[in-house]
């Protein structure tokens, strides 16, 4: 578990100082009928909800103010710990790879004229369904313009394959039957007639040119050498920000590793439980949003099985998760005394005015913010940042020897 927990604490650490408010997107059930959420249904099978997670309104906590840090930790030689973090780096290999994903989401169309369709063309269509016995057209199943990858499967059984060998300008009427599993189950095992007409046919091309790059609509990219440089940089910012992630979890497990922790007050575990709740309801209405309802009973169960998928029990799994990240805010707290690192009323202030005024938080008003807020958990956060980036500051960063 400890191994994986660095990790899991930048993000908590990250998270528990941002302020944003959780959007929702519609789903085209009836267009995108193989489209499914993989990782929810995994867990969407777990109806049994995890005991922990019930009637935290009733806990009693502490904050760590609340608390002598010390008396909970014996700190190590925390200042310039030595990890090993391979260095960020982009080579040429590196953007040409990108740029071949890049051709196989967007790929250059040379459009046909003199041919039927074939399968791996991609055919833009208009199309209607209808219900086989009474000829009305049931709901998100009619589009114009739509570019469908033959192949895919995008769609239902036999919808594709029943335009192979159509050609430019006609209509044909496919016969199809909605599988019996259909998430809708106004369609699911019904008949129905898609009356399709072929506005265009093309098939793919992997040939970079200057046209294909410009309409990529990627800023200032109207040529193949401007993307090959905007790749690079956009690779090297995503490769410096991962490195930046990876040594403050290095750091972070290290310092971990030599300290002595003596068992906690329940109050401050209780305050953690509470605060990893709130971010599993937060993942959880994410997934909700795209279709898929989820609890954070389930999502710890995903967790579970990308962390740590040889433990059987959830409830020990997420007890363990939040003793040991009680153990790492109380090691910062301690940190954070020893170095005279502080968080003032203005700085909590100052963060929430700026995330505030970015506009991403979801509230109308800096004042609905504010009381919306626990200034503990911003004053917690902020801290955490402060200690890591000191921490980071001091460690002795060195990459991995050559084998």
């Amino acid at each position: 578990m400890k191994k994986n927990l660095s990790v899991l604490l930048v993000s908590v650490m990250a998270m528990a100082t941002v302020l944003t408010a959780c959007g929702s997107k519609s789903k085209d059930a009836a267009s995108d009928s193989a489209s499914e959420n993989s990782s929810a249904d995994a867990a969407s099978g777990s109806s049994n909800d995890i005991a922990l997670l019930q009637n935290l309104d009733k806990l009693e906590v502490k904050t760590l103010a609340d608390i002598n840090p010390e008396e909970y930790v014996t700190l190590g030689e925390y200042k310039g710990v030595t990890v090993e973090v391979p260095p960020a780096s982009v080579t040429d290999e590196d953007v040409d790879a990108y740029i071949n994903q890049l051709i196989e989401s967007n790929p250059a169309k040379i459009e046909i004229t003199d041919r039927p369709i074939q399968n791996g063309d991609i055919a833009n269509i208009d199309y209607e369904g209808k219900y086989a016995d009474t000829g009305v057209a049931f709901d998100g199943g009619t589009a114009q313009g739509f570019d469908l990858e033959i192949g895919s499967g995008m769609f239902i059984p036999g919808f594709e394959d029943g335009l192979v060998g159509v050609k430019l300008g006609e209509t044909v009427d496919l016969d199809l039957t909605f599988p019996e599993e259909y998430g809708s189950k106004d369609l699911a095992g019904k008949k129905v007639v898609f009356t399709v007409k072929v506005n265009k046919i093309s098939e793919k091309s992997k040939e970079l040119t200057d046209e294909w790059a410009a309409g990529l609509g990627m800023e200032g990219v109207s040529t193949v050498d401007q993307l090959k440089e905007t790749s690079k940089k956009n690779l090297t910012d995503e490769a410096e920000e991962t490195y930046k992630t990876q040594v403050e979890a290095a750091v972070i497990d290290k310092v971990t590793e030599i300290a002595e922790f003596k068992e906690l007050p329940q109050e401050i575990i209780n305050r953690y439980l509470i605060q990893q709740n709130k971010q599993l309801e937060n993942y959880a209405q994410m997934y909700t949003a795209y279709g898929q309802p989820t609890t954070a009973s389930d999502i710890v169960h995903i967790m579970m099985q990308n962390t740590a998928p040889d433990q059987q029990d959830p409830e020990a799994y997420l007890k363990d998760l939040v003793n040991e990240i009680s153990q790492q805010f109380v090691m910062f707290a301690a940190i954070a005394k020893s170095e005279n690192i502080s968080v003032s009323d203005e700085d909590i202030e100052n963060y929430l005015k700026e995330a505030f005024d970015a506009g991403n938080t979801g509230y109308s008003s800096l004042d609905e913010l504010k009381g919306d807020v626990d200034s503990e958990d911003v004053r917690e956060g902020l801290m955490t940042e402060k200690v890591v980036g000191f921490l980071v500051d001091n460690a002795n960063v060195v990459a991995p020897a050559a084998n």
